[in-house]
């Protein structure tokens, strides 16, 4: 299986090639609940993930969602 090369919160990963967030989430072994995943610089709604494939050289960050008051 080929890898790529990709950014994810300013460190550099190798991931297999073609996942989309749901799968990229599992293969990092990250909970889905709560996080916000922005892709070069766009957050990416949550409806769209299982659409948006993660490629060469993208740029992620994965941050979990803290709610406060």
């Amino acid at each position: 299986m080929k890898n790529i090369q990709v950014s994810i919160n300013a460190e550099s990963k190798e991931i297999p090639l073609n996942l989309n967030i749901p799968q990229l989430l599992d293969f990092l072994k990250l909970k889905d609940e709560l996080l916000v995943v922005e892709l070069n610089e766009q957050v990416v709604m949550r409806a769209d993930w299982a659409t948006t494939t993660v490629g060469e050289g993208d740029k992620l960050e994965i941050v979990k969602a803290i709610g406060g008051g």
